[in-house]
C-alpha cells in the first residue's frame, strides 16, 4: 500500500492541475489575468459586480470610458434585476414586473456610488474594467433600483393593486 502512494499523490496533481490552472486574458494566451477576469466570484469587498472591456483605440482614454460604461450598464442591469427579484417576491404570483432599459445612460447616472473597483489591460491592450457596488451604499442603490422597477411598471401595478396597494409598495423597505 505505502509503494502505491507517491503514484496516487502524482495522479491526483495531474487531474487537479486545471483547478490551479492561471487566469489567461480571453484576448491573448500569453500573460496572466486578475482572477476577476476569468470569474467574479472570486473578487471579495463588492457586490453586483461586472466587468466592461474594450479593445484597442487611438486614445487610452477613450478606452477607458467606454469599457467603464460598459460595465456599470451590466452593473445597473444586476441591480435592476434583483430589485425586480425582490419585488417579485411581494407580489401576487400572475404580477410580471417589466424591467427598465438598462442601456439608458441616464438611468445609470442615477446609480451614484457605483464604483470601478479595477483595471487592468492584456498583452494585446485590449482593456479590461471591473465595477460594482461597495457594502456601504449596496442597500442605497438597491432602493434606487427598486424604485426605477416600480416607476417601469406604475401604470400596470396600480391597475391590479389598486391606489392603496401602490402607496404600500412605495413606502415598503
Amino acid at each position: 500500500m505505502r509503494k502505491l502512494l507517491p503514484l496516487s499523490i502524482l495522479f491526483t496533481c495531474l487531474f487537479a492541475a486545471p483547478v490551479w490552472a492561471e487566469c489567461a486574458y480571453p484576448d491573448s494566451d500569453r500573460g496572466e489575468a486578475p482572477a476577476w477576469v476569468c470569474n467574479l466570484d472570486v473578487y471579495e469587498g463588492a457586490d453586483f459586480l461586472a466587468y466592461g472591456d474594450k479593445s484597442r483605440l487611438p486614445s487610452i482614454s477613450l478606452q477607458s470610458r467606454l469599457a467603464a460604461k460598459v460595465a456599470m450598464v451590466a452593473v445597473v442591469s444586476k441591480l435592476l434585476d434583483y430589485a425586480k427579484a425582490e419585488l417579485a417576491a411581494e407580489l401576487p404570483p400572475e404580477t410580471l414586473l417589466v424591467s427598465p432599459a438598462t442601456d439608458d445612460w441616464s438611468r445609470v447616472a442615477k446609480f451614484k456610488g457605483m464604483r470601478i473597483l479595477e483595471k487592468t489591460a492584456s498583452p494585446q491592450r485590449h482593456l479590461y474594467v471591473l465595477a460594482g457596488v461597495e457594502p456601504d451604499v449596496r442597500d442605497e442603490l438597491i432602493a434606487v433600483a427598486r424604485k426605477e422597477v416600480l416607476n417601469a411598471n406604475k401604470k400596470s401595478l396600480i391597475a391590479q393593486l389598486g391606489q392603496d396597494g401602490w402607496k404600500k409598495l412605495l413606502v415598503s423597505k
